[in-house]
């Protein structure tokens, strides 16, 4: 709140109220919006915004803003009284404008229509503008000095001999409360704003009248009763030790961490403005647990990968520790495949994550069949928010045929049983994972291993990828990646762990696998090395549509340089329909440089986006 007041020496009143509305025209411009003005078109409609005056006298640069404040929402006046009193409220209107913007004592005098026809005409008489001529602080006296000097350095933004425009002094008022919040001062608020302003020298003397209150020491984390869900599953989220100052980020980091771990549908968080008898404030959560079970399903369809569906089942805090089982089953016109999951989370420390799967696949393409069992386990630390690594060991046992042995006989498999130990980084700064509209995300993996069985080889299979996604304007994303592979090491192995490109998840707009390497026959092998690139420009028409041009670029090949080499571009469209929870997408691609035999237009439906 702004109170205003004027030095008793001066003899006419300034236009200032006990309210920031009515004083400083705070928040005036919304208020405004609702006045019943009109213009005088009487075929314009009750809904057709309208600016139902004329203004002279207004500097160019206050043109844009007046007109803002008079413009309406209203139909035509009905009478001459009717637009007699709403140039009586523009010119209201437009005075409260103008002392937003410094010039206190402005007069806007509407003329005295005599018929329908003529809009009125409001001439200004601006005054002078008013600068801040000093801004004092109440309530902070007591504070530390390292707390003091950050809020003197708040206030020297506003500096003296400035316009005394209201949009700075609110502003002000709100850094101040949100600086003194950042010090630890958890229950900091203002109790208004003083102002004085002096019509001879034409200035206005601030005070603010903080009320910082108790700097608060954090303490421990009340959870509430009867949750399935352990208080040590909880307790664990907590960042920060006993003493710690309050910060309004730890608290938003409490919420991300509680809500990251999908078991809640309601989460509050409450600081105790009473402090034990350690002097610490105890942090409250009131916690409302969701469903334990989900269910979900999807469809893809592409005339290069062809049709498939997924199912999937999940259970929640299983054992009330936040521990997730899960099943997912694939059938697919390549691939089929059955998955039991689990996953623990925060094993010692918040992050530190632990994850079991087992499960069998089978995969029939151009290049090779193949059918497998795995299992594997794998543990995962962040050391930051955004920056990963992970470790872990993978059994899995193949029965596998390439095109050469498909062509020997139904009989002639290889059948192997690969150890591997991949090792992860991951850094990623992406908020929506489905629909990604800002950040970074790069991985680099790294999986060594070694074969037994009818082939014996050991290898080295090293994978990067890196996104980007920028927002050009507010319904604008241009989201770019690249992705290569290189194969080190024996022969030998399960003809999965070599290098494909071409498909809905490499290069849009060719046959699935068709980019790799062939031998003179024609017939697809696999590459040691892989590069792909996308680039694409999403641009979301309206809450429920949105369309995509996209390039992609690849080729899997015996080196990275011959990927270089050999790439093969394409071009396409795309449509998204956003149901709620995340885009389906629609995207119809065709190559650049078509070859002989190859389809002119490829298509694919799924759910997400690309990338």
């Amino acid at each position: 709140m702004v109170n205003r007041a004027e030095r008793p020496a001066e003899s006419r009143a300034l236009p200032f109220g006990r309210t920031a509305v009515c004083c400083l025209a705070l928040s005036l411009i919304p208020a405004c919006a609702y006045l019943p003005f009109t213009g005088n078109d009487e075929t314009q409609a009750s809904d057709t915004t309208t600016i139902p005056v004329t203004i002279e006298g207004l500097p160019r640069n206050l043109e844009s803003g007046a007109r803002d404040a008079v413009e309406i929402r209203a139909g035509a006046p009905t009478s001459l009284l009717d637009v007699r009193r709403r140039a009586t409220q523009a010119a209201g209107a437009l005075e409260e404008y103008l002392a937003s913007e410094g010039y206190f004592t402005a007069i806007v005098s509407p003329d005295l229509v005599e018929d329908m026809d003529t809009r009125p005409r409001l001439d200004v008489d601006l005054g002078d503008r008013f600068t801040i001529a000093s801004v004092a602080l109440s309530g902070v006296d007591d504070l530390p000095a390292d707390v003091s000097n950050q809020i003197d350095a708040v206030t020297d933004e506003l500096g003296i001999g400035t316009w005394a425009v209201t949009e700075d002094i609110e502003t002000l008022e709100k850094q101040l409360v949100s600086q003194l919040r950042d010090s630890g001062y958890a229950f900091a608020e203002s109790e208004g704003i003083d102002a004085l302003a002096s019509r001879a020298d034409k200035t206005l003397e601030l005070s603010y009248k903080l009320v910082p209150g108790p700097r608060v020491k954090l303490g421990e984390l009340v959870v509430p009763d009867s949750l399935k869900t352990k208080d040590s599953a909880i307790n664990i989220l907590r960042n920060w030790q006993s003493g710690d100052y309050y910060a309004p980020e730890k608290m938003e980091t409490l919420r991300t961490r509680v809500r990251g771990t999908n078991l809640f549908d309601g989460i509050g968080v409450n600081i105790h403005k009473t402090a034990d008898s350690d002097g610490l404030h105890p942090v409250e959560l009131q916690l409302s647990e969701g469903k334990r079970r989900s269910v979900g399903a999807g469809v893809s369809v592409s005339t290069s990968d062809g049709v498939g569906t997924t199912a999937s089942w999940e259970r929640r805090n299983l054992t009330g520790i936040g521990d997730t089982l899960g099943v997912d089953a694939q059938i697919a016109t390549r691939t089929s495949e059955l998955t039991l999951s689990y996953e623990r989370p925060n094993i010692g420390r918040y992050g530190r994550d632990f994850s079991a799967e087992t499960g069998v696949r089978a995969e029939e393409t151009d290049a090779y069949d193949l059918q497998g069992a795995s299992v594997s386990a794998s543990l995962s630390q962040p050391f930051n928010e955004q920056f990963t690594l992970s470790a872990g060991t993978t059994l899995d046992a193949t029965r596998s045929t390439d095109y050469e042995l498909r062509a020997q006989g139904e009989d002639d498999y290889v059948e192997q049983v690969t150890l591997s130990f991949p090792l992860g980084a991951t850094y990623n700064t992406v908020k929506a994972p489905l629909d990604p509209q800002a950040g970074n995300r790069v991985s680099l993996g790294v999986e060594p291993g070694i074969s037994f069985g009818d082939g014996e080889a050991s290898y080295t299979r090293i994978t990067s990828s890196a996104s980007t996604y920028r927002k050009i304007s507010d319904r604008l994303v241009a989201a770019v990646r690249a992705e290569a592979g290189t194969f080190l090491g024996d022969e030998g192995v399960p003809v999965d762990r070599k290098f494909f490109a071409g498909g809905g998840g490499s290069v849009r707009g060719f046959e699935y696998q068709s980019l790799s390497p062939t031998d003179s026959d024609g017939n697809i092998i696999g590459g040691d090395a892989m590069f792909a690139a996308s680039l694409e420009l999403r641009w979301r028409k309206s809450e429920r549509w949105g369309y995509v041009a996209f390039v992609d670029s690849g080729y899997a090949a015996d080196s990275i340089d011959e990927a270089f080499g050999e790439m093969r571009t394409s071009f396409g469209l795309g449509v998204r329909f956003y149901p709620g929870f995340g885009p389906v997408r629609f995207d119809i691609a065709t190559p650049l440089d078509r070859r002989d035999g190859e389809d002119p237009v490829q298509i694919y439906v799924s759910i997400g986006q690309s990338f």
